[in-house]
């Protein structure tokens, strides 16, 4: 994790000091910002209101967006601290970097996992059946009006009697969140500006709507059967020549057309015949896509091979027996795995396996366990963090995932994909490169034994 990391900070709340690791890879990366700063500050007077009029302090806690964990574990250090039995604070983060930071701060800050549990799920996902007395949020403004209008009545739908959903964000935002939980019909508690943000905090309303929660995106879950609010609409594409349809979702790239870098890999695998070389893999070796986004690349090439075993097989008068190889989808965007698996089945592929991974180094073992490798193809588009791409740690963790004759196609920003073709070690033969656009596609195989 030392490569994610940007900088060690220290932050007292209620007299006591935490220190947290911030990261490259997450939202505020160079300090603790101002709007978690303002909610805590209020926070911690609410709670202090909350003794002297002797109400119960929370014991279940949810802070969604947790981002590296300084909501949460400022509040479960607060709350031990303050003898609240049987605590239990769940803190949640789309992105599995947010998940891995959120729980080695709270290593850190010697809160238990009996304590807090992070998790890598959209916001406000959770066992069915959780109820909240306590709701934080530092709302990400980016995840889309759609997004935020369905978290303050979802949230307010979580909530234990007496408890209270308490949000921050930026200014621009407060009059829409107001209207919002007015029209859900949630008592607003308090409201606090300063000049960049504002506090909210509201409760449940008389007649309480049934619950809302939806769990977190297991294999058989359908992500935009459970979160429709991330839906942005569906569209029609060509890549390479073939068409299809795909449902987008808010808060994964490539939502309006395929990126520059999976248009120069589906380029370059045309050129070199991919397709081929994949069928004719013996043991039908599961296929890994790395950070497939909203699912074109995958989409594509299974079609794409799909479209070419009934070619062959048609041409020898021979009824299609084979079966699709498995498929693995990692990466660290929960919301863009599951729109992958949701536009992989869509487009007739059979159900792939979701893993949640960094990259493909820091996960090596959990891909090579729960993805079932080693790998036949590793089709990779790494999201380059700032001072984290470590071009010979990924080299060694593909030699490791790959089977002999294996094949890795990688799509990198053109300064990182030269720092990755220098340092490509003995063993590997490169099959092709291709430039477009200030990306590059390269091409590899490890060549089979004997």
């Amino acid at each position: 994790m030392e490569a994610y990391g940007s900088r060690e900070v220290s932050f007292k709340f209620r007299g006591r000091e935490y220190g947290f690791t911030l990261s490259h890879g997450l939202f505020s990366s160079a300090d603790i910002d101002r709007g978690s700063r303002l909610l805590l500050k209020v926070l911690s007077r609410l709670w202090d209101e909350d003794i002297r009029e002797g109400r119960p302090l929370p014991s279940a806690v949810l802070d969604a967006g947790s981002g590296v964990g300084v909501l949460g574990i400022c509040a479960a250090g607060a709350l031990q601290e303050l003898a609240v039995r049987d605590l239990r604070l769940r803190a949640q983060d789309r992105d599995e970097l947010a998940r891995r930071f959120t729980g080695e701060n709270a290593r850190k800050n010697q809160i238990p996992p009996s304590v807090l549990e992070p998790r890598t799920e959209p916001l406000l996902a959770g066992p069915p059946q959780a109820r909240w007395d306590l709701i934080l949020s530092n709302i990400p403004a980016k995840a889309g009006l759609p997004v935020l209008r369905d978290f303050v009545g979802r949230g307010a739908s979580l909530l234990t009697r007496g408890g209270r959903v308490l949000l921050v964000a930026v200014k621009p935002l407060a009059e829409r969140l107001r209207s919002w939980i007015a029209e859900a019909c949630c008592p607003l508690l308090l409201e606090e500006e300063t000049a960049g943000h504002s506090v909210l905090a509201y409760g449940a309303p008389a007649e309480a709507p049934p619950p809302s929660a939806a769990g977190p995106i297991a294999a058989e879950a359908d992500l935009l059967a459970e979160y429709p609010a991330y839906v942005r609409g569906r569209g029609d594409y060509t890549l390479e020549g073939l068409s299809y349809s795909l449902d987008a979702v808010q808060g994964a790239a490539d939502f309006d057309h395929p990126s520059i870098a999976v248009m120069t890999a589906a380029a370059l695998a045309s050129r070199l015949r991919l397709r081929d070389r994949i069928l004719s893999l013996e043991g039908r070796p599961p296929l890994l896509v790395h950070e497939p986004d909203q699912g074109h690349f995958p989409v594509w090439l299974a079609q794409h091979a799909r479209l070419a075993q009934h070619a062959r097989l048609a041409a020898q008068a021979r009824p299609l027996l084979e079966e699709d190889r498995p498929w693995v989808f990692s990466g660290r965007n929960i919301l863009a795995l599951g729109a992958s698996r949701h536009n992989f089945l869509g487009n007739g592929g059979k159900e792939p396996r979701i893993v949640p991974a960094t990259d493909l180094a820091l996960e090596e073992a959990l891909l090579a366990a729960a993805g079932g490798g080693p790998f036949g193809l590793i089709a990779a588009f790494p999201e380059i963090v700032p001072g984290a791409w470590r071009a010979a740690a990924s080299w060694a963790a593909v030699r490791r995932l790959l089977i002999a004759g294996g094949i890795l196609l990688v799509s990198l920003p053109a300064l990182q994909a030269a720092d990755f073709d220098r340092v490509k070690p003995p063993g590997f033969t490169r099959l092709g490169d291709l430039k477009r656009r200030g990306y590059r596609a390269l091409a590899y195989a490890l060549p089979a034994l004997g």
